[in-house]
């Protein structure tokens, strides 16, 4: 039985798929398999696929059904005890399982650890390195310096943003995955939720060396479909928020700095209303009704996501620094909620 399993998900990337397969086999930790789940490619993936021979390679296909349920497919194939995804169009530095594993080996309280990241361009060329949450966010703030990112507390900043950009980046034990379970049905954020699950129940460690290998390109699934992303970073932050302010690591949640510090670091992209609707829901208390709005042809789902397409509309293409802020109710029916808790 292998120590690791690294799962590729893999979809209409023929170009970059035997780069991404050959970053895992010329590892310098060699105790692992390698799954690579198809989702139902039409390109030559599967072909390109076709050219290794590694024992320690196995290719799984299947219909189409989104990059999370292929990474959910891997993982339930998987057997080794500590368990690693790369997108297929992702590449891995030759030394990351080994660093990643000294980690998780060290402390079994590690829940999730990641890296710094080279973000390269469709021919491999280095554009720039992400260090965390301390640059190269996917969105700005109005203050930075008075937000979570100021600090260096990974679970708090983690509430501003998912900075460690993409499923490849998670390397964690399977202890830890039993306990936050697979991956859910979310297109663009099935990571940051992964992380912000992961965040509650136990450490997460981001060495400070670049050992991942982030490919931008045309086709990345963050391109798609902009009220669709913007209505999941809403869910999240929906679905998490209330739990999460809850913990000891927010201290005391009524005092004006913990309020300052949340003021200046929640990002719904000018949508407030959206994540407010959402906080009355009551997401975070009942979770089948938060995944249910998951489902594509949900009433709810398709009543969200035509009020975002209409506000992106009016204002055509917002951007982070001209689009207004108001974040106060928000905050105040979140704290009252917490109230609602604690009594």
């Amino acid at each position: 039985m292998p120590e690791v399993s690294v799962i590729i998900p893999s979809y209409n990337h023929a170009t970059y798929i035997g780069y991404a397969v050959e970053s895992v086999l010329s590892q310098s930790f060699t105790d692992f398999e390698l799954i690579v789940v198809d989702d139902g490619s039409t390109d030559k993936s599967l072909d390109a696929l076709s050219g290794f021979n590694d024992p320690r390679l196995r290719v799984l296909t299947q219909a189409n059904q989104g990059a999370h349920a292929a990474i959910n497919r891997g993982l339930r194939e998987a057997t080794g005890e500590y368990l690693a995804i790369l997108n297929s169009d992702d590449l891995y530095h030759p030394h990351r399982l080994a660093k990643m594993l000294e980690v998780l080996i060290a402390d079994p309280q590690v829940g999730l650890v990641g890296s710094y990241i080279d973000i390269i361009d469709q021919n491999g060329k280095s554009l720039s390195i992400k260090h965390g949450y301390a640059d190269s966010s996917p969105w700005l703030l109005e203050i930075p310096e008075r937000s979570f990112r100021a600090g260096n507390d990974l679970h708090k900043a983690l509430l501003t943003e998912n900075y460690w950009s993409t499923t490849s980046n998670f390397v964690f034990s399977r202890r830890w995955f039993e306990a936050v379970g697979e991956f859910r049905p979310l297109r663009f954020t099935h990571d940051w939720d992964f992380a912000l699950r992961m965040a509650r129940v136990a450490r997460l460690v981001l060495l400070p060396d670049v050992l991942m290998h982030y490919r931008v390109h045309a086709t990345n699934t963050i391109r798609e479909d902009r009220a669709a992303m913007i209505f999941e970073v809403c869910w999240c932050l929906a679905v998490h928020l209330p739990e999460h302010l809850a913990d000891p690591a927010f201290t005391d949640i009524f005092a004006a700095p913990i309020i300052d510090e949340l003021l200046h670091s929640i990002y719904t992209f000018g949508l407030e209303r959206v994540l407010s609707v959402m906080l009355l829901q009551r997401l975070a208390e009942n979770q089948l009704q938060a995944l249910d709005l998951l489902t594509h042809n949900h009433p709810v789902r398709a009543t969200y996501i035509a009020f975002i397409q209409r506000e992106l509309a009016k204002t055509q293409a917002i951007s982070p620094s001209a689009q207004p802020i108001h974040r106060a109710s928000l905050l105040e029916q979140l704290r009252l909620r917490l109230r609602r808790k604690v009594l």
